[in-house]
């Protein structure tokens, strides 16, 4: 049996950084955003599925991940220039639109678009990733707060990092990988997704998502506003998720307005699409399949 194809690697100027893609297959494009602690690798198993279906999947290593751009600046990861991160790189491909699926902090970058520019949005596709608003407003739920801890650990700006990093990422390994399905991240697995973080700076650009977006004081303030949600949309969601609770899907679900489906999966954790990939890949591939243009 031959070996699946590679995906091509390339660096696209989406604005004021470069990002780093991996893109596999034709077709209609399918943006895979991937989130905390993560890569582009995230999407392993879905590329060559979407691919297979006429589809060109893409899979960037987001804003300060990867072999992307590292900028310094905390303010430089704002959702505001994350998203438009996205639309730019939709732009570089050579399309008006595009299919967005998102997972952890890619999820919140989908929102945000296909918010505030759903003419760039073909459809969208969340996996265990609440709305923006919908996690400012949970904040000030009891349930939520608990599974919240580690959003005010990451604000200390250097203890962050040495608890993560500490004795091997031995920190980060149980608060990520050990929360999975076992075998879902194999020792390889987990060294792809650390070995970048070793870089110097890699896990603060990384840790700064949450310092820019979600800093100790949003806590006590108003949500966001934001517009809602008017493109197909189908939400995947995980229910033994370590750091989510139900109250998190619900408010999601009520920032929709366009069509929604939603796919509840019971004993998956909040890394869907890497502990059940055949599971997501169906349900991604009929959820874009239904879609009329």
């Amino acid at each position: 049996m031959s070996a699946p194809p590679e995906p091509t690697v390339r660096r696209v100027s989406v604005g004021d950084v470069r990002l780093t893609v991996r893109a596999l297959g034709e077709g209609e494009p399918v943006l895979l955003l991937h989130g905390f602690p993560e890569l582009w690798y995230s999407w392993r198993h879905q590329l060559p599925a979407l691919a297979d279906a006429g589809y060109q999947a893409v899979a960037p290593d987001l804003r300060g991940y990867g072999d992307s751009d590292r900028p310094d600046a905390v303010e430089r990861y704002a959702l505001p220039d994350l998203a438009a991160d996205v639309e730019g790189l939709i732009a570089a491909l050579g399309h008006e639109d595009a299919h967005l699926v998102g997972h952890d902090w890619g999820g919140s970058l989908c929102w945000a678009l296909a918010a505030r520019r759903p003419e760039r949005v073909r459809s969208l596709t969340i996996l265990n990733s609440p709305h923006p608003v919908a996690s400012a407003e949970a904040r000030q739920v009891p349930e939520q707060q608990r599974r919240s801890w580690y959003m005010l650990l990451f604000q200390f700006a250097g203890v962050a990092e040495a608890w993560l990093s500490a004795d091997d990422f031995a920190n980060l390994r149980r608060f990520a990988f050990d929360t999975a399905a076992p075998g879902t991240f194999t020792a390889a697995d987990q060294e792809v997704f650390l070995a970048p973080l070793r870089r110097d700076g890699a896990l603060t650009a990384a840790l700064n998502y949450y310092r820019a977006n979600i800093p100790p004081a949003s806590w006590l303030r108003s949500p966001p506003d934001l517009p809602p949600i008017t493109v197909p949309t189908m939400i995947v969601w995980g229910e033994d998720d370590a750091y989510t609770s139900g109250v998190l899907l619900e408010r999601s679900m009520a920032k929709c307005e366009g069509p929604l489906r939603v796919e509840p999966l019971p004993g998956v954790s909040h890394w869907v699409q890497q502990e059940v990939p055949h599971r997501v890949n169906e349900l991604l591939i009929s959820h874009l399949g239904g879609l009329e243009r």
